[in-house]
């Protein structure tokens, strides 16, 4: 004969022995355990009933039909079920004692010199008894550990809101055994329930349905922020009752609640009426009370991530717009400005022939170089403004134009490092791109005291790399923090509007490498030099003639 409960083989024989003779005596031991029971102690009766069970008269040789594996696993189950209705072992122990006790002169009157073996049986079948309910109290207390680190552990893995609650339903189920489960979150606009989330129920299920402060049992919830249950969904009124009713018969319910704000309801659903136990209800709360942390920070995080792709998209937004101005400007520089001082050039030239007087000559001659000078500086800024070689011949003849700008006013060596297959990318990359060479070409002009700059473009997949690198003082520590630093962030900005991202590293006294990633979202047909399609003659004749007045031509 064999048995988990740790008892010797010679024991367990004169227990069921002691369990057959004693049967017919049974029902009285087990009455006058209830009277002394009811005396000593108040449980209410499901308590009672459980700790009946344990009892070698009825859980033994009812339930148990002489077999001490069922017999433990009977001792396992009522075991939890005491945890849970929170009746304390010590008081199990006595109960099991008084049963001890009342059993002993049957056991003499049917034992006679034998007694004394068949209640030393006894008393290791209680003490083994006690030890297999101490375990199921263990298990749990460890379940509700459990429960509270698998909702943790689904706050960590949840990506967003949806996902969370998702899982939270899933756990949740799961712990307490329920078919059917719903998130119903506050809606800040009219501050109603709506269904967020469900489990076990198709994900239509309570579309639609605006939920207020008291309406049926959800309602009744969300109003009162205390947990409720409802045995019988025939009872309910609310506006989920005849969705649910196919799927279950008994309902739980309970607030989700941050700082006593109420913030939803999650509901639980069993196909059997099912009253919980003290101990369920606790643990619902905990579980309830973590999981609405956890859905108030997913939900906040959810709202900055969007409120952070608007951003980025107004930020995407006023970059386009800023490159539009920018054309616009050097248009209405080129078209406005540069045709009035070609003019004025014009009759000068012409006043230069008719004056006669050295000295008139010689003033009109500096009129000529000043309109010369201003026709110089408006030509750079028109190709800072919306660079023509970066319109026709594209990001890569931009940026090495760039570089030699940068080479001829400021001294510094460049080297640019492009392969020849690099290819066209879509405009709104390559004027990005652009932009942030520019852009750092210019800190390095303004700020470096750089000697040499290494530039490094080159695509790896679907992404793009770009490096630059100078040998110049570095970038000192910022003063004021409150004061960013506009150029690296309008860098970053441009960067972040593409997806990509932006790496700068620096020390003082050895120089600044920045290095950018950017996903190539799209790369247009043909290489670095494949020219544009056919423009109509008089729009390129308009071109050439804008490109001399101003001084851009060849």
């Amino acid at each position: 004969m064999s048995s988990v409960l740790p008892i010797k083989e010679s024991a367990l024989e004169l227990i069921l022995e002691s369990a057959r003779i004693l049967q017919p005596r049974f029902p009285e031991i087990t009455d006058s355990w209830r009277q002394r029971i009811s005396e000593e102690f108040q449980f209410e009766d499901r308590a009672l009933l459980a700790l009946e069970r344990l009892n070698l008269g009825v859980s033994f040789m009812v339930q148990s039909h002489s077999d001490f594996n069922e017999y433990t696993e009977n001792l396992h189950y009522y075991g939890r079920r005491l945890a849970k209705l929170r009746v304390d072992t010590r008081q199990v122990a006595r109960s099991l004692e008084i049963y001890q006790r009342i059993a002993a002169p049957f056991i003499e009157e049917a034992f006679g010199e034998r007694s004394q073996k068949v209640i030393s049986a006894m008393e290791s079948l209680t003490s083994a008894s006690f030890v297999a309910v101490s375990g199921a109290y263990f298990d749990v207390e460890e379940s509700a550990s459990d429960a509270l680190l698998k909702i943790l552990d689904a706050e960590l893995s949840a990506i967003n809101l949806t996902a969370l609650l998702e899982r939270i339903l899933v756990v949740t189920s799961g712990i307490f055994g329920a078919q059917v489960g719903v998130v119903l979150l506050v809606d800040p606009e009219n501050n109603k329930l709506r269904v967020r989330s469900v489990t076990g129920l198709g994900p239509e299920f309570g579309q639609g349905i605006a939920i207020s402060a008291g309406q049926g049992f959800t309602g009744h919830i969300f109003e009162t922020g205390e947990p409720d249950m409802l045995p019988d969904m025939a009872k309910s009124s609310g506006l989920l009752k005849r969705d649910l009713r196919e799927h279950a018969r008994a309902l739980w319910g309970v607030p989700l609640k941050v700082n006593d704000r109420v913030i939803g309801v999650m509901t639980l659903g069993f196909k059997k009426a099912y009253e919980w136990l003290p101990s369920e209800q606790e643990l619902l709360r905990a579980v309830a009370e973590r999981s609405a942390m956890a859905i108030d920070r997913a939900r906040m995080t959810d709202e900055l991530r969007e409120r952070e792709m608007r951003i980025v998209e107004l930020s995407g937004h006023l970059l386009k717009a800023q490159e539009e101005e920018r054309k616009r400007i050097s248009r209405e520089l080129h078209d406005e400005t540069g045709q009035a001082l070609m003019v004025i050039r014009l009759y000068l030239g012409m006043l230069d022939g008719t004056v006669k007087s050295d000295e008139a000559k010689a003033k009109i001659g500096e009129l000529l170089a000043v309109v010369d000078r201003t026709i110089d500086g408006i030509r750079r800024i028109i190709g800072r403004l919306s660079p023509l070689v970066l319109q026709e011949l594209g990001m890569i003849s931009a940026i090495r134009k760039e570089a030699k700008d940068l080479t001829k006013t400021a001294g510094v060596r460049t080297h640019v490092e492009i392969p020849d297959n690099f290819g066209r990318l879509d405009p709104v990359i390559e004027t990005a791109i652009y932009r942030v060479v520019q852009e750092s070409l210019h800190n390095v002009a303004k700020h470096a005291q750089a000697q040499n700059v290494e530039i490094h473009l080159e695509r790896k997949g679907e992404m793009l790399k770009l490096k630059i690198e100078d040998d110049g003082v570095g970038i000192r520590a910022v003063a004021n923090p409150a004061r960013p630093t506009f150029g690296l962030a309008g860098m970053q900005e441009r960067v972040s509007t593409l997806g990509g991202q932006m790496k700068v590293s620096s020390r003082p006294g050895e120089g600044t490498k920045i290095t950018i990633t950017v996903p190539i979202r799209k790369a247009a047909a043909g290489t670095q030099g494949s020219p544009k399609p056919a423009e109509k003659p008089e729009k390129r004749r308009k071109a050439r003639e804008g490109r001399v007045l101003v001084g851009t031509g060849s």
